[in-house]
């Protein structure tokens, strides 16, 4: 998938038949029949649908740990879309230096709605109603 003029790092072969591509801001998101790739600049995640425990939305008044560092001198960043929690077995993270397979871990990141009705119709991961509201 090749992102022309961009800082993402381009994902030579989708692995599914391609259902959807997003991108808005800095964020590009793709959905496949067999997998998800998450894009920032400089980073991509590789997700296969199977590898998927769970994605719950994820409240950003509690803060990565990381985040809180900029909230101590002062910069409170803020998300254009509600934040989500995709807890898998396995992902792919891609940056310049290589390739790197992490195991059972969690990656959170804000998803466009849209993206999230794309997954909900078209893959066979349940969704579970909740009750979270967004800012």
């Amino acid at each position: 998938m090749k992102m022309p003029n961009s800082n993402f790092i381009q994902i030579k072969q989708l692995e599914g038949d391609l259902l959807v591509s997003l991108r808005q801001h800095q964020l590009g998101c793709t959905l496949t029949t067999k997998e998800i790739i998450l894009q920032k600049p400089h980073v991509t995640y590789h997700i296969f649908l199977a590898d998927i425990l769970g994605i719950i939305p994820s409240s950003t008044k509690r803060q990565p740990l990381h985040l809180e560092w900029f909230q101590e001198m002062g910069i409170h960043p803020s998300f254009r879309n509600p934040c989500y929690r995709i807890t898998v077995k396995k992902l792919c993270l891609i940056n310049r230096s290589g390739r790197y397979d992490k195991y059972g871990t969690d990656l959170l990141i804000p998803l466009p709605d849209r993206f999230i009705q794309h997954i909900r119709d078209k893959t066979d991961l349940i969704s579970i109603p909740t009750h979270m509201n967004h800012p």
